[in-house]
């Protein structure tokens, strides 16, 4: 990983090495980015952002939250009707700092 990631416990590790695996995909790099730069996102606003269809991506957003890269304000199983914001979840290699004067939006709840 980066020399930024520090590495704090045996499950840091295993993100470590999904993450490394699932950020492989030129798609997945980009939705990355455009959370760092942009903040929690709706779906269609990633998906016109990096100019992907957004079944394209909702699966790939599916595969970063399974590898805890990316976390919803809606857990999966209860979105229903709702429209989940999808932000980088904390500790992410390569999220910038949070300071005091940023107020881009986070996500809720956790």
């Amino acid at each position: 990983m980066t020399a930024a990631f520090e590495l704090q416990s045996p499950t840091d590790v295993q993100t470590a090495k999904r993450a490394g695996s699932t950020r492989r995909t030129p798609i997945r790099t980009q939705i990355i980015d455009y959370l760092a730069s942009n903040g929690a996102s709706k779906v269609a606003d990633i998906s016109n952002g990096i100019a992907s269809c957004r079944d394209s991506v909702r699966h790939h957003l599916a595969a970063l939250e399974s590898a805890s890269i990316v976390r919803s304000n809606i857990a999966p199983g209860q979105r229903g009707r709702f429209t989940p914001f999808y932000a980088l979840a904390p500790g992410t290699p390569g999220k910038p700092e949070k300071t005091e004067s940023d107020s881009s939006p986070d996500v809720a709840g956790y």
